[in-house]
């Protein structure tokens, strides 16, 4: 088997399997992001400032606020100095989802070091962060972006 192909489809499985182990929110792993920064960071929120935070468009985060407003899991509240923006708040339900899904991401971490070892588990992390800096530099094509 050609290595390149052996590679993407291991490569491929993996990403899946680990998008598996956020199976079972009631919300997209993606609106999941918001709800971090929202419950787990310093405010106040913009969404502009989320949409710098999670490397996503305008529109993409304004898509994602309308979803979880209607959903229960955020409020906006008027910015006192401009009344034309407004800041991103969790409510109680989002803040208790974010709790739970930590503790079930937790888990299954847990689950993970204990069949790899925490060495192992240390050194995936390791390559996957130094992979995820050579892509950024990328142009898509393998390219350093200029």
């Amino acid at each position: 088997m050609d290595s390149y192909f052996f590679a993407n489809a291991v490569l491929s499985v993996f990403s899946k399997n680990y998008m598996d182990l956020k199976r079972g929110l009631p919300i997209r792993p993606s609106e999941m992001g918001v709800l971090n920064i929202i419950s787990e960071t310093e405010g106040p929120h913009t969404p502009v400032m989320l949409a710098e935070m999670l490397k996503v468009s305008k529109p993409m985060i304004t898509a994602h606020i309308t979803s979880l407003e209607n959903k229960g899991y955020i409020i906006k509240s008027p910015s006192p100095q401009d009344k034309r923006a407004y800041y991103i708040l969790p409510t109680e339900k989002a803040k208790a989802l974010v709790d739970q899904a930590k503790i079930d991401l937790r888990h299954k971490l847990d689950w993970l070091i204990d069949g790899l070892g925490q060495d192992d588990f240390n050194a995936l992390v390791a390559i996957a962060e130094k992979a995820n800096n050579v892509m950024k530099l990328s142009d898509g094509e393998g390219n350093n972006a200029k």
